[in-house]
């Protein structure tokens, strides 16, 4: 009890230093660890951490990244080749006339769900964008190239080009180095878009393509000027589901497929557009279904008179229209003017219904949408939701942005991620110099710390050492001399009874009493050695062993082969006590179970070191069910066994029933 307290506190403060250096250690030797910590050190690094974070909240505001392939057709690409062609592939859109337009964006292709860890499809590792008025390009003006610009081609985001005061009528892509896909030469973009102010002067342009794949409704040229893309419409993406719109679009029906079902809108006053934008609902409030209720069949038609008595038809179907997913379908209409414009489902694409849903309904002039909060008329109308969602503004999924604002923010989550990018990397070379100036401060602070806990742990093992030293041997003194003096007196009785008695066979008494009292007393100081006491006996390890063999096993035939170097072989104290036990735990077992009348003991040198044997010719046992624990161990062998192993030796166990038993230890010199 008197060693508990202390020992607890020496374990505890123990712990502490260890945790401390382990910690120290992990920060060190770590190459991949958190810069945060480590700016101490540097000045460079807390700017470049601060950086990083400025970054991340930049990105933040911009929304989440929503990439999702929600059309069949996937885009435009070349053939696939296992060499890259001789002459460089292209692609060349023709505007139809020489115009102006200030960005050009390159969609990549994306095969796969909505996940920003998406990876571009075949994206062209090098390329170029040039701009003519001829269509063979005889004279062209280079807009971009992208070996020019530290450009993340492994971003599944769109690559937006800047082209202030650029006119032309024909545009060409030439990717000058292809991309590689399963050991195959190829390229393949989703879009290609051309803005002039907010409208998107290439969707429905004339593309051509060389060595194109034509692979319908996946890969197609003319895919890649259609309006369908990963990128869905152009929202701005709420950061929860709380800030969703609170409903998905509205919805009209008849239940008579024939039926026309139709809604339309009042512009208050007759004006000039040029372009129509329908957005479909993105149905989020049960499955997640893009593209939900798009009729099959459509038009649109444009009337001064709210009864449309003599409409003009700006748009018509000719075939079934494919679902464009959450993409808007976009409609030149080239000067239209009116106050009412309609929109005619007619034929749903849902069962044998009309059925169709919109999000939202924008009638364009350059960019600006006329519709915005005008009043609505409709026909076969549910009712269940305003017709005003049709024109407040908001897709499915959020507020519709104009082409341009929505160019600059993919622009900017590219920016801000290569500046995340490029910062972490830099952080990471940072804070290997950080660490390199932590590490010489380290080194000379963990070594005089190592030394101060080493040479507390050891100054505190060397007095809980010497407190458990004195404590046995308090314990052995007492114990030699309460039960020494005991046995001491008897001894002397004895020998005053043998002489003064006459009777051999009382005489005879005494003298057995007198020995057993004397053999009784090596016992006893031989047992407190075992438990730690001083040791009193001085004789070699051979002798003390031969001793023992003598005492335990009276009346037995021992048998002693020890070859004479055995005598010098002195083991430490603490050694010399375990072997001893183990020794007298193997005789135990053969004087209480093994029924033995031969015994033989041998010791021989090993190469660095000695084996030590003990054989008997009793009862035996089935050494190997007890070696795997098929039944209740035994015999005290389990603990001779973690003795020998304690001291970096072995105990061998051989014996069978009826065959006797053989134990060997092996240990070093």
């Amino acid at each position: 009890m008197l060693l508990s307290q202390p020992t607890t506190e020496i374990r505890k403060s123990q712990t502490i230093w260890l945790r401390a250096l382990v910690l120290l250690a992990g920060l060190l030797s770590s190459n991949h660890a958190c810069a945060n910590g480590w700016g101490v050190f540097s000045s460079e690094l807390r700017q470049a951490e601060s950086e990083l974070e400025s970054a991340k909240a930049e990105l933040n505001r911009l929304g989440p990244v929503v990439l999702r392939q929600t059309s069949p057709h996937v885009g435009g690409q070349s053939q696939m080749r296992a060499t890259p062609p001789p002459q460089a592939p292209w692609i060349q859109i023709d505007l139809g006339s020489e115009q102006a337009f200030d960005q050009i964006l390159l969609v990549p292709a994306i095969i796969g769900s909505a996940n920003e860890g998406l990876e571009p499809y075949a994206f062209p590792q090098q390329f170029r964008i040039d701009a003519s008025n001829s269509e063979d390009f005889e004279t062209f003006q280079l807009l971009y190239h992208s070996a020019e610009h530290d450009l993340d081609t492994n971003s599944p985001l769109p690559v937006v080009i800047e082209t202030p005061g650029a006119n032309a009528r024909y545009l060409r892509v030439t990717v000058t180095q292809l991309a590689n896909v399963t050991r195959r030469w190829t390229f393949a973009l989703s879009e290609i878009i051309v803005l002039q102010g907010d409208r998107n002067i290439a969707l429905g342009a004339s593309p051509q393509m060389i060595d194109s794949t034509h692979l319908a409704p996946v890969w197609y040229e003319s895919y890649l000027v259609d309006g369908l893309t990963p990128l869905g419409p152009p929202i701005m993406p709420p950061h929860s589901a709380d800030e969703l719109p609170t409903y998905d679009g509205v919805f009209f029906q008849s239940d008579n497929a024939g039926d026309e079902v139709w809604f339309q809108i009042d512009l208050e006053e007759k004006l000039t557009f040029d372009e129509l934008r329908l957005f479909p609902v993105h149905a989020r409030q049960g499955a997640d279904y893009p593209g939900y209720a798009f009729p099959l069949r459509f038009r649109i038609e444009a009337s001064d008179s709210e009864s449309f008595d003599n409409p003009r038809v700006l748009y018509r179907t000719e075939s079934n229209y494919e679902n464009p997913g959450n993409n808007p379908v976009t409609i030149p209409v080239a000067d239209a003017s009116a106050r009412y414009v309609r929109f005619v489902s007619e034929r749903g694409s849902l069962g044998n219904s009309n059925k169709v849903g919109l999000a939202e309904l924008e009638v364009l002039r350059r960019g600006v949408n006329l519709a915005a909060n005008k009043p609505l008329t409709a026909k076969h109308w549910r009712g269940d939701r305003a017709l005003s969602l049709l024109v407040d503004g908001e897709s499915s999924y959020g507020k519709i942005l104009p082409l341009s604002e929505w160019s600059k923010r993919w622009k900017r989550i590219r920016e801000s991620r290569q500046r995340i990018q490029s910062t972490e990397q830099s952080i990471e070379q940072l804070t290997a110099v950080a660490k390199q100036r932590a590490g010489r401060t380290a080194i000379v602070l963990g070594t005089l710390a190592a030394a101060g806990l080493l040479s507390f742990v050891w100054i505190q093992r060397r007095r809980r050492s010497h407190q458990r030293a004195d404590f046995r041997m308090r314990l052995a003194q007492d114990l030699h001399d309460e039960i020494g003096s005991n046995l001491a007196a008897i001894a002397r009785i004895g020998e005053v009874g043998e002489a003064i008695d006459n009777n051999a066979e009382t005489q005879e008494d005494w003298r057995s009493i007198r020995e057993l009292a004397g053999e009784c007393t090596e016992s006893i100081r031989e047992t407190l050695w075992l438990l730690g006491g001083p040791n009193r006996n001085e004789d070699c390890l051979a002798d003390q062993l031969h001793a023992i063999a003598n005492r335990m096993l009276p009346g037995l035939d021992v048998q002693w082969e020890v070859d004479p170097q055995f005598r010098e072989f002195h083991p430490n104290e603490a050694t010399q006590r375990e072997l001893v036990m183990t020794f007298k735990a193997m005789l135990a077992n053969i004087a209480r179970s093994a029924n033995a009348t031969i015994v033989a003991i041998s010791a021989s040198p090993q190469v660095n070191g000695w084996r030590l044997r003990v054989e008997d010719n009793g009862d035996g046992f089935d050494a190997d069910q007890w070696a795997n624990r098929m039944e209740v161990r035994g015999m005290g062998l389990d603990g001779m066994t973690k003795r020998i192993k304690k001291l970096g030796g072995s105990l061998t166990i051989d014996s069978k029933p009826g065959q006797g038993s053989r134990l060997t230890i092996e240990i070093a010199s």
